[in-house]
């Protein structure tokens, strides 16, 4: 039985009857809750731009507006009061996530790790989320239709993913697995809304895939490191109603991050000129069809 049946098993028998959760791992639990509080809240914020496992595989364009706009030039939007609280759901799901697998006896050998990995210019830091079996596993807290048409098989999973992984959950991945000596097994992902869970794994021979992820991060840092020109890295095309609607999501919020003048926001926009996706842009940015 795998670690996810077990804790499929365990919240199934949960249902039926009252089942023992261990003080320490209770009691661990809490220390990690009162963390992600911390975390989200009191603790001092970081304003400067530093390339981490985490971060290194998204696109170059993104990165280098990161490090522009990073310090004192930092960009910081606070209309979206509810920001902080989907950073605390994500860290909550983690810690429940962990505290399960915990009480089922997983297999665990670390939980929160934090790694290094030595490039050309530096040492690249992260962390880890947890390492099961001898593989290291990312947890992602998920929405139901990033569940099932990015992380489950029914949307492409793992491959999906590889094929336009705009949040470098690739390269983050192959980073740690690379850092702590040990294979990537993948995410475990948990639905935030229905509580279900999945484990996206990579397929047996994954080497194309680290190879290509380990190629982005070099070339990322080595960009970064060396200022290289700043280049966009997506072009509005003949595409499919969603790749438009979120290519038109993205140069929104590109827009907005580095203040340019909003009739840009409008010229991107006409690209799809009558379409649904154009008007929910525009009431992102305050404005009517």
């Amino acid at each position: 039985m795998t670690f996810l049946e077990e804790v499929k098993s365990f919240l199934a028998q949960a249902q039926r009857e009252p089942v023992a959760i261990p003080k320490p791992i209770i009691e661990k639990f809490k220390e990690e809750c009162e963390q992600a509080v911390r975390k989200q809240f009191t603790d001092k914020r970081e304003t400067d731009f530093r390339i981490r496992m985490s971060n290194v595989g998204k696109p170059l364009c993104q990165l280098q507006m990161d490090k522009k706009y990073s310090g004192d030039n930092k960009i910081v939007s606070y209309e979206n009061y509810n920001f902080k609280l989907r950073n605390l759901f994500g860290d909550i799901i983690e810690a429940v996530a962990v505290m399960l697998l915990r009480t089922v006896k997983a297999k665990i050998q670390g939980v929160q790790g934090k790694v290094k990995l030595n490039t050309e210019f530096f040492d690249i830091k992260g962390t880890y989320d947890i390492i099961i079996d001898d593989k290291v596993y990312d947890i992602k807290s998920a929405s139901p239709f990033a569940f099932e048409k990015k992380f489950g098989e029914s949307g492409g999973g793992f491959h999906k993913i590889a094929e336009d992984d705009v949040f470098g959950y690739l390269s983050q991945g192959y980073l740690y697995s690379e850092a702590t000596g040990k294979p990537f097994g993948g995410w475990i992902v948990v639905n935030k809304s229905t509580g279900e869970m999945l484990v996206s794994q990579p397929p047996e021979d994954d080497s194309e895939y680290r190879k290509k992820a380990l190629e982005k991060v070099h070339n990322n840092v080595k960009a970064l490191m060396e200022d290289a020109p700043f280049k966009k890295e997506y072009e509005l095309q003949e595409e499919s109603f969603y790749q438009k609607r979120q290519a038109i999501k993205f140069w929104v919020m590109c827009v907005l991050s580095v203040n340019t003048n909003i009739n840009v926001g409008v010229i991107i926009l006409s690209t799809c000129p009558n379409s649904n996706p154009k008007q929910e842009a525009l009431n992102i940015i305050g404005m009517q069809n």
